[in-house]
């Protein structure tokens, strides 16, 4: 699977928490992860675990999509 087709099926999970047990169980490597991070523009640390680094990617990514999604749904004027 690339890269490209883990952040697209990444991006439709409803939860993060899913999102980061999927990524955990597939085999992404770290310098792949580190790859990703770098082209959504997702600051990482020099010294990071793996594990660490998709708890990042994923909250920097679908965790951000989901609080503006939760801000529409519920305001009004």
């Amino acid at each position: 699977m690339t890269n490209d087709e883990l952040y697209k099926r990444i991006m439709v999970m409803p939860s993060v928490k899913s999102a980061i047990t999927y990524m955990q169980d597939s085999d992404i490597t770290k310098a792949d992860l580190g790859k990703l991070c770098k082209r959504y523009n997702i600051v990482i640390e020099i010294k990071v675990t793996k594990e660490k680094m998709i708890d990042i990617f994923v909250n920097s990514t679908l965790g951000v999509k989901l609080k503006k999604k939760a801000v529409n749904k519920y305001s009004t004027k």
